[in-house]
């Protein structure tokens, strides 16, 4: 098995190569718990998939602007050519947000050679300047003094982009986070679910401490110390409505009504839920 969206992380292999033992218990999982079968649609290919449904009732909260979790912390992909476009089209605004410009200039860089380095390396700077030099993901940017945030997604906001050109820009991995997909290593399935009650111990990293899907922790004197205006209670819905364009752009129109009938049906969630019509992806500072 592998982690089928850290396929495009610059680490390769030893990233998303699924352990043997978690393998084992992912598979155990996905026998023992409801599921349905579909077809995803991720980056322009169908993949066949098995869905872990019932999650996508959890209550989540993506506030990101009143939390201080590093979740930029990584840069996880190679960037695609069309972001790369989109940075070098917005340059002024990009370096705005993040000062990636202006860091490679104080390094000696000339603007020629910062061009032509968003346009090749992997991550849209030399190498041997990420994580060190620039620190965190190379998109990420810090509207204030604590929280950290994409300035791809902030660009395409500004540029009044909708729900599937976001997705085209950012990462598939960032846009889809926290989901999680397994897969089989020829692809063949995919393995679909979230961290629930954080058990599943099959996930890639630690969720508990992440309150935007754990609303426990939310709660918790833990949280409250690090973010001592807390999230909305109020703000908490359920994951197939926050991220409802999320998942139609980032796993297909098919997947959605997929998941959303069946939680109907199993009666987790009633249509008159799905009338807010305001999603996470479309949030602003």
């Amino acid at each position: 098995m592998i982690y089928f969206l850290f396929l495009k992380h610059p680490k390769g292999e030893e990233l998303y190569s699924v352990p043997k033992e978690k393998e084992d218990i992912a598979r155990r999982y996905f026998k023992s718990t409801s599921t349905l079968e579909t077809e995803v649609n991720i980056e322009g290919k169908s993949y066949r998939a098995l869905i872990d449904y019932q999650v996508f009732a959890n209550l989540a909260n993506f506030d990101c602007f009143n939390c201080l979790e590093h979740c930029c912390a990584d840069t996880p992909a190679v960037h695609s050519a069309d972001t790369r476009e989109l940075i070098l089209d917005n340059l002024d605004e990009y370096n705005r947000l993040t000062k990636n410009v202006d860091i490679m200039k104080d390094l000696g860089y000339s603007m020629d050679e910062i061009e032509d380095s968003i346009s090749r390396d992997p991550l849209m700077i030399p190498e041997r300047h990420v994580e060190e030099e620039i620190e965190l993901c190379t998109c990420s940017f810090k509207p204030n003094n604590r929280a950290t945030i994409c300035a791809l997604h902030s660009l395409c906001l500004d540029k009044d982009m909708g729900a599937e050109e976001i997705l085209r820009y950012k990462p598939t991995i960032c846009s889809l986070w926290p989901i999680e997909i397994l897969a089989e290593e020829d692809l063949s399935l995919l393995y679909i679910s979230l961290p629930d009650d954080f058990t599943n111990e099959f996930s890639i990293e630690d969720y508990y401490s992440q309150a935007c899907i754990n609303k426990e922790y939310a709660d918790s004197p833990e949280f409250r110390r690090k973010n001592p205006e807390g999230f909305s209670e109020s703000d908490y819905k359920p994951l197939i409505i926050s991220y409802a364009d999320t998942i139609k752009y980032g796993l297909g129109g098919e997947c959605y009504l997929a998941i959303k009938n069946r939680l109907i049906e199993d009666g987790l969630i009633s249509q008159e839920e799905f009338g807010d019509s305001s999603q996470q992806i479309n949030k602003t500072f």
